[in-house]
């Protein structure tokens, strides 16, 4: 599109019923989203759900086997690259997250973030756009028991999450059933794994972007290790951060003049409501309806700047691109102040936002 890749992203896929038929696109309204995402050199999604014929389903609370032909109609969308780094994609078993790895790869669509070997899901996508070679990493900090790939099971990338309890014994007793604080952080080893991994790559790339599955399926707040990490992603050398998984915008940090974003929130969200448990109920009362779609333009120190639009969830659980500049502000200025508390500072202009980073945010800031 121009002398530097622009890199457009959606987030969490929940995807169960076709978007295209023998007619054309089944949902017109999405068309316009697609339409934005599409004016780019790459489009990149997180993949939430398993294509395949047959599995046998986890424990997992929320789980979705969907026709394989789903995978075509996401190609066909125009998604480009999707991680499978997620705490999803293993709900059937392995053998339909294989299957899920080949159906995506036959729609013309990069997956990233597992593998039939650790060695497998931990290893980079590099693609070539236009001029330039972006490489791609995914990992996830989400693990449901059995679904990190190993030397000998199919899986995603993991990276372990330590976590603890803290209270003190003289609150408690002035305050009973007061909640405790849950403490977290990534498990020193894997950090330093995963900082390897990524000054290994840097070197053979023009651009790097890591995307982590992290944080909490419900609302916006961060877990205490999220930050230290996407720190460290940062300080190895990546260009940026893309997180998902949270059900809501998350905010976007900016750190040594570099993008972290926490989450851009639902992509396509046709959770089963119909047949919800009475549990599944109270999980799906705390998605948002909101989410963001995004243009990422890059130059010569990395990324340059990050174009927000906000989308609505139809009834179908589609997204639909909102264009009015009333009903959009809203979700601008919520993700606005989120991020404003993590060194960010967004620009609303109509119905979009904008951040600019490294020398095109001195530029701005200046204009």
């Amino acid at each position: 599109m121009g002398d530097y890749p622009v890199l457009s992203a959606a987030g969490d896929i929940v995807v169960r019923r076709r978007l295209f038929d023998v007619r054309g696109p089944i949902h017109p309204d999405y068309e316009r989203t697609l339409r934005y995402l599409r004016d780019a050199d790459l489009t990149w999604g997180s993949c939430e759900v398993q294509f395949a014929s047959k599995g046998y389903r986890t424990d997992a609370p929320i789980a979705y086997l969907v026709d394989p032909a789903i995978a075509a109609d996401l190609g066909r969308a125009g998604f480009g690259v999707m991680t499978v780094a997620t705490n999803h994609t293993c709900d059937f078993g392995p053998e339909a997250f294989l299957e899920t790895l080949d159906h995506l790869s036959a729609a013309g669509i990069t997956p990233v973030g597992g593998g039939r070997t650790l060695s497998e899901a931990i290893a980079p996508k590099v693609l070539d756009v236009g001029r330039h070679r972006v490489g791609f990493v995914a990992v996830s900090c989400l693990l449901p028991p059995d679904y990190a790939a190993t030397d000998a099971r199919p899986g995603i990338a993991p990276l372990q999450v330590e976590q603890w309890t803290e209270f003190h014994p003289i609150l408690l007793a002035t305050e009973p059933g007061a909640p405790l604080k849950m403490r977290s952080r990534v498990r020193q080893e894997d950090q330093e794994q995963l900082a390897k991994a990524i000054r290994k790559l840097r070197p053979s790339v023009d651009f790097l972007v890591i995307s982590v599955h992290w944080g909490y399926g419900r609302g916006d707040p961060l877990a205490e290790y999220q930050r230290p990490l996407g720190h460290a992603i940062i300080d190895a050398g990546a260009d940026m951060v893309l997180g998902n998984h949270p059900h809501s915008p998350a905010g976007i940090e900016t750190y040594r003049g570099r993008p972290i974003l926490y989450s851009l929130g639902n992509h396509i969200a046709q959770q089963d409501r119909d047949n919800a448990t009475p549990a599944q109920k109270e999980i799906f009362s705390q998605i948002d309806p909101w989410s963001l779609v995004t243009r990422i333009e890059f130059g010569a120190a990395g990324v340059q700047s990050i174009e927000f639009r906000a989308t609505e969830c139809d009834t179908q659980g589609m997204p639909n691109l909102i264009e009015d500049e009333a009903t959009a502000r809203p979700i601008l200025e919520r993700f606005r102040r989120l991020s404003a508390t993590m060194g960010s500072e967004l620009a609303i202009e109509g119905s979009r936002a904008i951040a600019y980073f490294g020398e095109a945010n001195v530029v701005a800031a200046a204009s």
